[in-house]
Parts: C-alpha cells; sequence; structure tokens
C-alpha cells in the first residue's frame, strides 16, 4: 500500500492521467471542441512545417545544383574529347588531300613520253641519303635514276632491299654525274659537297662557263640518261690546283622536303 500511495503521488502518474483524461475527452467528447483543439495545434505547427519544408526544397536544390554541375563537367569532357577528335581528322584528311595535289602535280609535269616511271614515298632521310618504299619486289635496281617534277635529278638508286631502298642524294659527298651546260656546251663533273650543296667540276678552261647556265645530265658513261636537269650555276672560279674551272650549282628542289620521287626504269 506504501508503494501505491507513493506511485501515485509521482508526476509520471499524473502525467499519465491528464494524457487518459485528454484521451477519453477526445474521444467521448463532443465534436466542436476537437475540431479546435486540432485547429489550435496545426497554428502552432505550421511554422515548423514550413521550416521543413522550406529546408527540404533548399536540400533538395543544392543536390540538384551539384548534380547538375557534374554532369556540365561530364558533357565538357565529352565535348572536349570530340572536338580534338575532329582536329585529328581533319588533319588527316588536310594531310591527304595536300599529298594527292602535289603526287597530281608531279605527274602532270614529268617526262612520262620518255621513260618508263615507278613512283615512291620517302619513308626516311639525313641528309644524303634518302628511303624508299619500293624495293627489289616493286623491281627497283642498283643505279636506277631518282627524279622529281620535270625530271630533276635528285640522286640513284644505291642499295635495293625487298621492299624498300636506299637513294644517294646528288649533293652526298660520293655522287659523280657527268653534266653539261645547255648554253655554251661546257662539259664538267658534277660533285656532292657534304650535303650541302653541289659543285660543277673540272671544266676545261676552254670552255665557256657562265653563271646562270643551266647544267644537265650528258649522257656519258651510259648509267644515266641525258637531259635530266641538274641546277643552275652560280658565278665559275678556277679551281684550286687553277687547271679547271668550277662554280657552284643550285638544285631548283628542297632535297630536305620531297615526300614523292620517281624512279626511272628504263627509257622508251
Amino acid at each position: 500500500m506504501a508503494l501505491r500511495g507513493k506511485f501515485i503521488q509521482t508526476k509520471f502518474f499524473q502525467a499519465l492521467m491528464v494524457f487518459a483524461a485528454l484521451g477519453i475527452f477526445i474521444l467521448l467528447g463532443p465534436r466542436w471542441p476537437i475540431i479546435q483543439l486540432r485547429a489550435g495545434i496545426m497554428t502552432v505547427a505550421l511554422p515548423v512545417q514550413k521550416i521543413f519544408s522550406v529546408t527540404a526544397f533548399s536540400v533538395k536544390d543544392t543536390l540538384g545544383f551539384f548534380l547538375s554541375i557534374g554532369e556540365i563537367k561530364n558533357e565538357n569532357e565529352r565535348l572536349e574529347k570530340e572536338r580534338l577528335r575532329l582536329l585529328v581528322e581533319n588533319a588527316k584528311l588536310s594531310d591527304v588531300s595536300r599529298e594527292n595535289d602535289e603526287l597530281r602535280r608531279q605527274l602532270g609535269l614529268l617526262p612520262r613520253d620518255r621513260f618508263s616511271l615507278k613512283s615512291a614515298e620517302v619513308i626516311g632521310r639525313d641528309v644524303n641519303w634518302l628511303y624508299i618504299n619500293q624495293g627489289a619486289l616493286n623491281g627497283m635496281q642498283k643505279g636506277m635514276p631518282v627524279i622529281v617534277n620535270a625530271g630533276v635529278l635528285i640522286g640513284r638508286v644505291a642499295e635495293v632491299f625487298p621492299s624498300n631502298s636506299k637513294v644517294m642524294l646528288i649533293s652526298n659527298q660520293e655522287s659523280l654525274i657527268n653534266g653539261v651546260t645547255i648554253d655554251t656546251d661546257a662539259r664538267g663533273i658534277v660533285k656532292g659537297e657534304y650535303g650541302l650543296g653541289l659543285l660543277f667540276d673540272t671544266v676545261l678552261q676552254a670552255d665557256v662557263l657562265k653563271a646562270s647556265d643551266t647544267v644537265v645530265t650528258s649522257g656519258l658513261g651510259g648509267d644515266m640518261p641525258k637531259g635530266l636537269l641538274i641546277g643552275t650555276l652560280q658565278e665559275p672560279r678556277l679551281s684550286d690546283d687553277r687547271l679547271f674551272q668550277q662554280a657552284p650549282l643550285i638544285s631548283p628542289v628542297r632535297l630536305d622536303r620531297l615526300r614523292y620521287v620517281f624512279v626511272i626504269e628504263s627509257g622508251k
């Protein structure tokens, strides 16, 4: 009994009785007070609901903003990759177009009525040599002349491999070609100067040698066709031993920029 008396006097028991009375009142009491009570509760709860609602929308908008940033970043990365791909593709197409234009231009200038020619692409180079993508399997042979444009001599095949060949440029110090001037018929030897240029040398002093004259192959020796263009003479001078005349010679083509060449397989 003492314990029950103490329990009845506790605040928990009192609060429990208040909630029990409130529940009986809501269940059995008239409708109007209940409606008024609910209205009061909603009035008190409305500001809290507004706060929670605004907070929820703010959180949603913030999450949406960060998600959209990620999507924009991914889209930008995709667009950048596509831009780079298109740039590479355009560069390839432009390069192919330029190569085709250059090849067509050279084909239109070549002396095909005089020679049987084999086209070749330059696949390697240094100061004195070119490497082309035609070899023994394509009919290449050592000694074949190599030309560009309208029959400009640039070298001859020096070594032949199954699928490619090594071409000695006329600027190579080992290159020796019989040449003749068109205007005065002066004859001499075209020598390479260590990849730096050409020299028309060993010209007799009795021959007339003049600047701006054109030098072509003379055809002497039988290993080089006659009439291939080599270059234009500069100011003549005496050789170091003063026995012959000589003059620097300038080729009309840049030997270091060749992309396509043509090998003379035979004359017609």
